[in-house]
C-alpha cells in the first residue's frame, strides 16, 4: 500500500471516531437523570427465586468464586457444593427481600469508564488479575421456569450515605444509587446449611472413648518389592463415663502405650491427681457445637461405615483422595476382604443414653475459608495454626449400642397352689370310678330279680343313696374351685400384660435407636466434612489433658501456720494477758503440755486473783 492510501485510511478512521464521539456526546447531552430517579428495580414476588448465583472476585489470589444454591422439586440444595442439602427456606426469602423492589434514589454514572471507581466491575469479566480493583459482586436469581429476576452488580458503598450502594444491571452501563443491605447475600457456605452436625444433646452423653494415636501409610521395600504399610504413633486409650445425675466424670479405663513394648498399660490416677472436670466440659461443648465450616464429596464406593468392596483399592483416584485428606484404605483381612479406613489423627466416639453411638474420624488439617481445597498435614499445624481458617477432615458415622438399653425387670409370677394339679387329677379319677360304678349297676339291674320282696326294697333305697351323694359330690366339686386360685389367676394375667407392656416398651427403644442410627448414615454416607480446628482441639483430647495434678490447699495441714501475732499488750478493746501467758501461736505450740503426773501440782498452783485475796487477809490481820 502507497503512503497516499495509508494516509487516505488514518483520515478516514479518524472521521469516523469523530463522528461517534459527537453521536455519543450528543446522546449524553440528551439524557436525563432525573427520569430514573423513583424507578424500581427488581420487581417480583419473594416466594418466586428458586436458584440463586453469587459471584465474587477474591484478588489475593485472582481467582473468581461462585456460590448457588437452588430448589429442585421441593429441596433445596447447594450445586456448588455437589449438591449438599440446604436449609435455605429463609436465607432465600432474606436474599430475595434484600433484593426487590430498589427504588432508584440517583444516576450515578452513565459510562463503562465509571464502573472502577463505583465498584461494579464483573466479576466474571475474563483478565482479571490481582491487581485489578473495584470489582463488584454479581448475584443471580431465577424463577422455577429459569426466567431470569434478578442480574446485579453491587459495588461499593455510598460515601456519607449509610445503607445505600452504587449497583447496576449486568447488561447496562448506567449505574444507579439505591438502598441494599448485603449482608443477606452471604456466600459463607455455614449459614445456608443445618449446621449442628451431630443435632445431640450434651445431656444425653453417657460415654466418650478416645483413641488418641497419629496414623499414616508409607511406601517402604520389602522382599518382594515395595509394599505400602502404616506407621503408628499410639499415645492411649481412655474411656470416660459421665453420670447425668450427679453431674460428674468418672473414668473406666485409662490406657497409656508403651512404647518399648508396644503395648497398653493401665494408667491409674495418683492419689495426688484427678480427672481434668475443665477439660472434660469443654470436651462435651465441643461435641455439641461441632458446627460444619465445608463439605467435600466422598470418593465413589465408600459406604456410610467407611468400608469398602476389596476392589476399592484398585481405584487409585479414590485412594489418593483418602490419602490426601488424612485417611488410610487399610485391608481388613485376606484377599477378597473388604477395606477398613484408617484416620490420621484419632478418634473420639461418643454414646448416648438411646443407644446411638457416633463414631468421629480426624485426618488432615485444611487450609482456606471453605473454598480452596488445601490439605496439609499436621506438621505444618505449628507454624500456620496461629492464623484464622485452619480446618480439618472429618469422617463421621453412626452404629448402635444395645447395652446403652436398659432390659426391663420382668416380674415374677405367683405360684399356683401345689395341690391344684392333684385334686384336678383326682377329681377325673372319681369320675371315672363313679361311671364305672354305673355301668355295673345297670348291668346288675338286668340280671332276674329276686322272689323276695324285702330284698327289692333295700336294693332300691340303696340306688336312691348313692344317686343323691352322686348329686351332692357333683356339686360339691364345683365348690371346691377354691376363691384364692382365682385370685392368684387373675393376679399371674396382670403381670403377664404388664411384663409384655416393658418387653414391648423395650423393643421399641431398640427400633428407634436403629431407626435414628440409619437415617445418620444416609445424611452422613456421602460425605468428608471440615470443621474448626478448635473445636477438634476441646474434643480430641490426650491423657495429659484429662488428668491434672490436684490443687493443695493452702495451711490445710496446720491453721496457725504462718500466723505470729504479738497479743502481750492485748487487742483492741480486751485486756492484756497476764505476765507469762503465750504471746504467739508459735509459743503456744511450744510450750511443753504438762505430764500425767503433774496434773496435781499444775491444780496447786495459785492464781493472780487468789493471790491478791491471800494478801489482802494477811494486810487486814496486821491492822
Amino acid at each position: 500500500m502507497s503512503e497516499m492510501a495509508k494516509t487516505a485510511v488514518f483520515v478516514a478512521v479518524a472521521a469516523a471516531s469523530l463522528t461517534l464521539g459527537l453521536v455519543f456526546r450528543s446522546g449524553e447531552e440528551s439524557f436525563n437523570e432525573e427520569d430514573y430517579v423513583g424507578d424500581r428495580l427488581n420487581q417480583f414476588e419473594v416466594e418466586d427465586p428458586k436458584r440463586l448465583k453469587i459471584v465474587k472476585f477474591d484478588p489475593e489470589t485472582a481467582t473468581t468464586h461462585e456460590f448457588e444454591v437452588a430448589s429442585e422439586n421441593g429441596l433445596w440444595t447447594i450445586p456448588s457444593k455437589e449438591g449438599y442439602p440446604a436449609d435455605a427456606a429463609k436465607q432465600m426469602a432474606e436474599a430475595a427481600t434484600c433484593l426487590i423492589d430498589r427504588q432508584v434514589l440517583k444516576v450515578a454514572a452513565t459510562s463503562a469508564g465509571e464502573h472502577r471507581e463505583l465498584g461494579v466491575i464483573d466479576p466474571s469479566s475474563s483478565g482479571l488479575g490481582s491487581s485489578d480493583e473495584g470489582v463488584g459482586t454479581r448475584v443471580i436469581m431465577t424463577n422455577s421456569s429459569d426466567d431470569e429476576l434478578v442480574d446485579m452488580i453491587i459495588g461499593k458503598p455510598v460515601k456519607d450515605a449509610e445503607g445505600q450502594r452504587f449497583v447496576r444491571n449486568t447488561d447496562q452501563d448506567i449505574v444507579y444509587v439505591v438502598e441494599l443491605n448485603p449482608e443477606k447475600l452471604s456466600t459463607q457456605f455455614e449459614e445456608w446449611i443445618e449446621g449442628d452436625l451431630l443435632k445431640l444433646n450434651p445431656m444425653d452423653i453417657r460415654e466418650v472413648q478416645i483413641n488418641d494415636y497419629s496414623a499414616s501409610l508409607q511406601t517402604v521395600l520389602g522382599a518382594g518389592g515395595f509394599q505400602t504399610q502404616v506407621s503408628w504413633d499410639r499415645r492411649a486409650e481412655m474411656d470416660l463415663q459421665y453420670d447425668n445425675n450427679e453431674s460428674k466424670w468418672s473414668a473406666a479405663s485409662l490406657r497409656s502405650f508403651d512404647a518399648k513394648e508396644q503395648v497398653y498399660t493401665e494408667r491409674p490416677i495418683a492419689d495426688d491427681e484427678e480427672l481434668n472436670d475443665e477439660a472434660l466440659s469443654e470436651l462435651r461443648t465441643g461435641l455439641d457445637e461441632l458446627l460444619l465450616v465445608d463439605v467435600q464429596r466422598k470418593p465413589e464406593g465408600l459406604s456410610s461405615d467407611l468400608k469398602a468392596g476389596g476392589d476399592f483399592l484398585k481405584n487409585k483416584e479414590a485412594i489418593d483422595s483418602l490419602i490426601e485428606r488424612g485417611f488410610a484404605p487399610l485391608r481388613a483381612g485376606g484377599e477378597g476382604a473388604g477395606v477398613e479406613i484408617l484416620s490420621s489423627e484419632g478418634e473420639v466416639i461418643c454414646t448416648l443414653a438411646d443407644g446411638v453411638e457416633y463414631v468421629l474420624r480426624f485426618g488432615n488439617l485444611k487450609l482456606g475459608d471453605g473454598v480452596s481445597d488445601e490439605s496439609v498435614s499436621d506438621s505444618a499445624e505449628g507454624e500456620k495454626d496461629a492464623g484464622e481458617g485452619i480446618h480439618r477432615f472429618l469422617f463421621v458415622m453412626a452404629r448402635f449400642n444395645e447395652a446403652m438399653i436398659e432390659k426391663p425387670e420382668l416380674a415374677d409370677l405367683p405360684a399356683l397352689p401345689e395341690d391344684t394339679e392333684k385334686e384336678t387329677a383326682d377329681e377325673d379319677s372319681a369320675t371315672d370310678e363313679l361311671t364305672e360304678k354305673t355301668d355295673a349297676e345297670e348291668a346288675s339291674s338286668e340280671e332276674p330279680e329276686a322272689d323276695d320282696s324285702s330284698e327289692e326294697e333295700t336294693e332300691e333305697a340303696k340306688e336312691n343313696e348313692e344317686s343323691e351323694e352322686s348329686e351332692e359330690g357333683e356339686e360339691s366339686a364345683e365348690e371346691d374351685v377354691p376363691d384364692e386360685l382365682a385370685k392368684i389367676i387373675a393376679e399371674r394375667k396382670l403381670i403377664e400384660t404388664e411384663n409384655q407392656r416393658r418387653l414391648d416398651e423395650y423393643q421399641s427403644e431398640i427400633e428407634a435407636g436403629k431407626t435414628r442410627v440409619k437415617e445418620l448414615n444416609e445424611r452422613f454416607g456421602d460425605w468428608y466434612y471440615v470443621i474448626s480446628n478448635e473445636v477438634y482441639k476441646k474434643i480430641h483430647l490426650g491423657l495429659d489433658q484429662v488428668i491434672r495434678k490436684k490443687e493443695s490447699p493452702e495451711n490445710e495441714s496446720n491453721p496457725a501456720a504462718g500466723l505470729d501475732l504479738d497479743l502481750s499488750n492485748g487487742l483492741p478493746g480486751l485486756p492484756s494477758l497476764p505476765a507469762g501467758a503465750a504471746t504467739s501461736a508459735s509459743d503456744v505450740e511450744s510450750k511443753p503440755k504438762p505430764e500425767a503426773g503433774d496434773e496435781a501440782e499444775t491444780e496447786a498452783e495459785p492464781t493472780v486473783e487468789a493471790e491478791a485475796e491471800v494478801e489482802a487477809e494477811e494486810q487486814a490481820t496486821a491492822e
